[in-house]
This record gives structure tokens, sequence and C-alpha cells, in this order.
């Protein structure tokens, strides 16, 4: 198989952008489709990846990490991208949990779920459009 049966015609040495990172800073936000050059199945199978985190949390990114991490770096890095989220998002939810002994827990705990799911969605939208979405606030765990 040549490059551009990917799709990553700008990289005729690969088979597309480097599986693993680090990556440069042009392959994260707006303007990132460029560099990750994602046919339209890749796009579409990393937005259904991104909203089915929304309604099964970690499970689906991790199978998906799983399946595709040496087959589509774009896929590899929104699936990496996603469980990073939803691990500090069951972390942030267990803190926020055991702060209701306290009373701050019953705000923080719908924050931390609506944050979660509005960054998820903004990952979607990114990830259906090619560009890659870094979250703010949320480390490198799955590398």
């Amino acid at each position: 198989m040549n490059s551009s049966t990917y799709g990553y015609a700008q990289y005729p040495h690969t088979s597309g952008p480097p599986l693993r990172g680090p990556h440069p800073a042009e392959a994260y936000g707006q303007g990132s489709a460029g560099y990750w050059g994602a046919p339209a199945d890749e796009r579409t199978l990393a937005l259904l990846m991104h909203l089915g985190a929304l309604f099964v949390s970690a499970l689906v990114p991790l199978i998906v990490f799983l399946i595709k991490k040496d087959e589509s770096p774009f896929v590899r890095e929104q699936s990496r991208q996603s469980l990073n989220l939803q691990i500090m998002l069951i972390v942030a939810g267990i803190a926020a949990g055991l702060l209701m002994f306290v009373g701050i827990g019953f705000v923080l705990l719908p924050a931390v779920v609506v944050a979660g799911w509005v960054l998820q969605i903004i990952a979607a939208v990114r990830a259906n459009q090619g560009e890659v979405y870094r979250f703010p606030l949320v480390p490198d765990i799955v590398r």
C-alpha cells in the first residue's frame, strides 16, 4: 500500500505521520488537519469513538486505541487523547465524590461531568474536521 491509500500524501516516505509522538505543535488544534491528512473513514471512526466515550466512559477509547494504535496515527492520537481525558475524569469524579462528605462535592461532581461532556463533544467535532483537539489541563498518561 502506498501513502496515498490512507490519505497521507504529504508523507510519501511513510504511511503517514509518525505513530508515536512527540508530535509538533502544528499537530494539534485548529489547522492541524493538514498535518494528519486523515481520510474520511478515520475521521468518522474518531468521531464515533469520542461520542461513544460520552456514554461508555473509557471503554470505547481503550478498545479503539488497542485495535487501531498500529494502523492509523490519526485514530491512535484521537483515542489516546480521549483515553487520557477519561482517566482524568474518573480521578476527578472520585475526588468530587469524596468531597461530598464535606459538602462541596455536590457542586464539583456535576461540574466534572458537564466539563467532560463539553470537552468530548469539542473533540468529536474537531475529529470530524480531521483535527486533533488537545484537552486542556490533561496530562499525557497514555503515551
